[in-house]
């Protein structure tokens, strides 16, 4: 048995002693994800949210399963209400941001990464994601102002990155000529 496993039958343990403990929840929850197993690890967050309907940790990382899942408004409804629990946490609008890129809403995304942006000048996956969103909204000079951006902040990025965004800008142009 690994530590995960292991850590899984503790906490199963401490719920069956106390069915209202929810650091016992929340932390299987997340031994789940980190074994690959997000609906469990959605199904513990969601006690955790019935006993503490507070904690904007329960929601984020409860996105993050859903996100996992390929459920992507169920991640964003989670990542906004851990946003309005707790503002300050740049981790739940930069998923958010990568959740709306899912769907397409390209412009929610980009407000999500301008807004981790300004709490961490110097994420340049922030730029880049930002970027991406800012392509499909057709806004070629800002998005390699961001990209820019991120190179400078991560020289090694253009490497890995350049075909990426290459692809959608073409994609992009392909669009507007149909």
């Amino acid at each position: 048995m690994d530590k995960k496993e292991q850590a899984i039958e503790d906490y199963n343990e401490a719920i069956a002693l106390d069915s209202k403990f929810t650091d016992a929840f929340y932390n299987r929850g997340i031994a789940y994800a980190d074994s690959g197993q997000p609906e469990k690890a959605v199904e513990d967050f969601t006690e955790v949210l019935n006993l503490n309907p507070k904690s904007a940790d329960a929601y984020y990382n409860r996105g993050l399963a859903n996100a996992k899942l390929g459920k992507a408004q169920a991640a964003i409804d989670d990542y906004s209400e851990a946003i309005r629990l707790n503002p300050k946490d740049p981790e739940a609008p930069y998923n958010r941001g990568l959740a709306y890129l899912r769907i397409e809403k390209y412009d929610y995304a980009a407000r999500d990464f301008s807004e981790v942006i300004r709490s961490q000048p110097r994420n340049a996956d922030a730029y880049v994601y930002r970027g991406m969103a800012r392509v499909y909204q057709g806004k070629e000079k800002d998005a390699d102002g961001d990209f820019q951006k991120a190179y400078q902040l991560d020289p090694g990025l253009r490497k890995k990155l350049q075909p990426l965004v290459d692809e959608a800008k073409a994609k992009v142009k392909g669009k507007s000529k149909e």
